[in-house]
């Protein structure tokens, strides 16, 4: 009797292990890209996905494509605030909170007042814990924009959960539900929030 097993030798095992590794790095990267938590849901994102890092198995690549050119311009010019938004927007979808706060608030020193960059300023500060910073910049959207709903909105999961002020945070989702009109998963979430 002969045996019908096949040999599988000790590479033929490491190479199957690097390949359900990446696999599984590349599925995990795609995933943050394409679900990416509500505080990270603002222009950053959707540029993100449309420079062609947002699906594919080039994912990796694009985004670190585009990290280098954004890097290459702020070297040659560093008061190109489109690279400085680029740079610091690729760095937050990377998850690098600190490397994305520094183009970031060089860009925000050129334009005080651009929204975009006060919303990827915030998401940085929150995800590094540094919430009265993040409030700061949420705020700083309401002074240019009183009926930003993400900033509500964010404002009062800061309030709810970091500051543990409810009643100020209550305030906030009232405002997102009385303003939002678009956004069914902003009016959903809103909800849910008020009703916890």
């Amino acid at each position: 009797m002969t045996d019908s097993r096949v040999p599988f030798g000790p590479k033929a095992v490491i190479l199957a292990v690097f390949v359900a590794l990446a696999a599984m790095f590349a599925t995990s990267f795609i995933y943050r890209m394409n679900n990416p938590n509500l505080f990270v849901q603002s222009q950053a994102t959707r540029s993100f996905a449309d420079a062609g890092g947002g699906e594919g198995g080039s994912a990796m690549g694009g985004a670190m494509s585009r990290v280098k050119e954004y890097m290459d311009r702020v070297r040659q010019n560093p008061d190109d605030l489109e690279a400085l938004v680029g740079l610091g927007n690729s760095f937050l979808m990377m998850r690098a909170w600190d490397r994305a706060l520094d183009p970031l608030e060089k860009a925000r020193r050129l334009k005080p007042d651009d929204v975009e960059v006060l919303k990827a300023i915030g998401i940085a500060y929150f995800n590094k814990e540094e919430y009265a910073k993040a409030e700061a910049a949420y705020e700083a959207i309401l002074k240019v924009d009183p009926e930003d709903t993400l900033a509500l909105f964010n404002l009062g999961i800061i309030y709810k959960h970091s500051f543990k002020k409810p009643d100020v945070a209550r305030a906030y989702f009232e405002k997102v539900l009385s303003l939002e009109k678009g956004d069914a998963e902003m009016i959903k979430l809103a909800r849910q929030e008020l009703d916890k």
